[in-house]
């Protein structure tokens, strides 16, 4: 009567280990994508929400508000955003940028935007292809600048 060693071989816990590894490495890629479209899609609204503020203050006061500094938000755009809205964030920084002359002009509407400032390249790129041809915005040095088009739709 011959006994049977009880337990698993060494090839078996390998091969075991190895397919659990080889799992856990996707699940791992799958969850850093899904963090830098969901921070891509928070931009995104931001965004949004800075640009339908300046087009209220727009239309009530007929001039955009004027510029603040890189993360603060413009006093004359405050009332118009929500409540818990920053422009400081973990991962990037907003900065309104009032480029109108002071007489106004024939160019004054489309000389304001919205710069987005952040030290991850991958989050620009992932915001340059999420607003596609949506939106207008430059890329330059590093930075991506919405540009806020008048709301005439002409300037």
């Amino acid at each position: 009567m011959s006994r049977r060693p009880v337990g698993f071989t060494i090839v078996e816990l390998l091969t075991v280990m190895v397919v659990l590894g080889l799992l856990a490495s996707l699940a791992l890629l799958r969850y850093i994508d899904l963090t830098h479209r969901a921070r891509t899609a928070q931009v995104a609204g931001d965004l949004e929400a800075v640009r339908l503020a300046a087009y209220s203050a727009w239309s009530e006061t007929g001039q955009w508000p004027e510029e603040a500094d890189a993360g603060v938000i413009p006093p004359g755009m405050a009332p118009y955003l929500p409540a818990s809205f920053t422009f400081q964030r973990n991962d990037y920084t907003l900065d309104w940028e009032n480029l109108s002359p002071p007489g106004g002009g024939p160019t004054a509407g489309m000389q304001v935007g919205v710069v987005v400032s952040t030290t991850e390249p991958r989050l620009r790129l992932a915001l340059e292809n999420t607003l596609g041809n949506k939106l207008p915005f430059i890329d330059v040095g590093g930075t991506l600048t919405l540009i806020i088009v008048g709301p005439d739709g002409n300037n």
